[in-house]
């Protein structure tokens, strides 16, 4: 089944004070990290972004938000109205270390489930998570109401929040870097030294 990779790169880095996802680790950008590991899972990939003169080199489609200063539910709307299949895994462009394998087991969930979200340590990550594009008109009402709380919208919708019980039952072992995000500077120093942790193993 086609599938698309919706990445959010709408953010202001603004606690970074530098633009995330072109920060390089291990020789990539978090960016190009991110699209090759999405490359793993999805047939089709597209941008969210105000700022496309940053994001060119990738040669992937870019689209901006429709709904102006509305934060991440604004960005999610965008990537899945330009989203020409039915299943889309979304991710933040801040997530080096992502999981195609925990993506593609969110993407699977959406045969039953118009949402799957990850519920893991102690928060939901509904930046890491796949969208039936038919969740759209509900995104659109929650941002006509200026309901722009993504947890708030996972209650209109039938949504699995994917617990470590429910990992556990589909043999899936998650690292706690699987959901790592970074948005100050001593984050991006623990994403240098997990990397290269890594490279030691």
């Amino acid at each position: 089944m086609q599938t698309t990779g919706i990445i959010m790169a709408g953010g202001r880095s603004s606690r970074m004070g530098t633009n995330k996802a072109m920060l390089p680790i291990g020789g990539k950008t978090v960016i190009e990290r991110i699209v090759v590991e999405l490359s793993k899972i999805v047939s089709n990939m597209v941008i969210v972004t105000n700022a496309f003169e940053d994001y060119q080199f990738l040669g992937l489609p870019m689209v901006q938000d429709q709904w102006k200063d509305m934060g991440p539910l604004a960005g999610i709307h965008a990537g899945l109205s330009a989203s020409s299949t039915e299943k889309n895994l979304v991710v933040a462009c801040d997530m080096p270390f992502i999981s195609s394998q925990l993506g593609g087991i969110l993407l699977t969930l959406l045969d039953d489930y118009q949402v799957a979200v990850p519920d893991v340590l102690g928060q939901l990550h509904p930046l890491f998570a796949a969208y039936r594009k038919d969740t759209l008109g509900g995104i659109q009402q929650s941002l006509q109401n200026k309901e722009l709380r993504i947890r708030q919208f996972f209650k209109h919708t039938k949504t699995k929040y994917v617990t470590e019980a429910c990992l556990q039952k589909l043999h899936y072992h998650y690292q706690e870097q699987h959901f790592f995000n970074m948005n100050h500077p001593d984050d991006f120093e623990r994403a240098l030294k997990i990397e290269g942790d890594s490279n030691r193993k």
